[in-house]
């Protein structure tokens, strides 16, 4: 069973579905995005995604660690100025 998705496309690309449908590339409109749809869903899956993730997040960035040792001395500091009240 299939589901209905409605989606908005501009003009230009509804008109080049239009001339693929035309050409017989495919049986119609919703066959094209059907398509397109399942192709990005196999290079998005959710294993894709966690390895994007970890590509991204594997190695900290410089910047990142000197704002992480900023905020623990200010968290250091802040903690024994309050114990000094």
């Amino acid at each position: 069973m299939s589901v209905p998705v409605s989606t908005r496309l501009d003009e230009e690309t509804v008109a080049a579905l239009d001339r693929a449908v035309a050409a017989g590339l495919a049986p119609n409109r919703g066959a094209v995005i059907a398509r397109a749809v399942g192709e990005w869903l196999g290079r998005h899956s959710e294993e894709e995604i966690v390895a994007s993730y970890r590509r991204r997040y594997s190695a900290a960035e410089p910047e990142q660690d000197d704002l992480i040792e900023r905020l623990a001395a200010f968290s250091v500091a802040a903690c024994l100025a309050e114990r000094e009240r």
